[in-house]
């Protein structure tokens, strides 16, 4: 078993997350996932820092679960300042869940993988999960209840009341040309 704290001091501990003990490798995504992270991250981040709204973050660390540890790194985040003021964020991984995860998928990614990751994300107190498709262009938004909305370019991504008052088209997520 592997700890969060083992993992954090582990010299290869961008190449893995840790579920319930057990290291996973987690790969590096290609370039359009990138664009995508990026993208979704400049957006919140903007409309978070202008309203004070707490902090968005990349791919960083969650404890969301002790003994045996799970840590999960999330492609873009944010924590309300309510939940931990942004002078506040630790060095380390940090040890509340988002409020919100942003998980842009890969095209390796398996839906057992996708379930078990959202699960994980609810089970410690994330408020919404949005699984941003590339390739559909798409964004399925999730929350604790089992809800769930598939959003697709013409719509709005809503921030609801885990990131009061934002809102993008979804188009905006995927603001560069499609490849033919």
């Amino acid at each position: 078993m592997v700890t969060a704290e083992e993992l954090y001091y582990s010299p290869d501990r961008e190449r893995y997350e840790l579920v319930r003990g057990a290291l996973q490798v987690h790969e590096p995504p290609g370039g359009a996932h990138g664009r995508i992270a990026v993208r979704i991250a400049h957006l919140l981040h903007r409309y978070v820092e202008q309203h004070g709204l707490g902090t968005v973050l990349v791919e960083s660390g969650y404890v969301l679960r002790r003994q045996p540890d799970t840590v999960r790194g999330p492609d873009v985040s944010f924590v309300s300042a309510a939940r931990l003021a942004p002078d506040q964020i630790p060095d380390q991984f940090i040890a509340v869940a988002p409020d919100l995860a942003v998980e842009v998928l890969s095209p390796g990614d398996r839906e057992a993988e996708i379930e078990e990751r959202v699960s994980d994300y609810f089970a410690a107190g994330t408020r919404s999960v949005w699984l941003v498709d590339p390739r559909r262009w798409q964004v399925v938004v999730r929350d604790p209840g089992g809800e769930l909305q598939t959003l697709t370019v013409s719509d709005v991504l809503d921030g609801k009341d885990v990131v009061p008052g934002f809102r993008c088209g979804v188009g905006e997520v995927f603001a560069f040309p499609r490849r033919r």
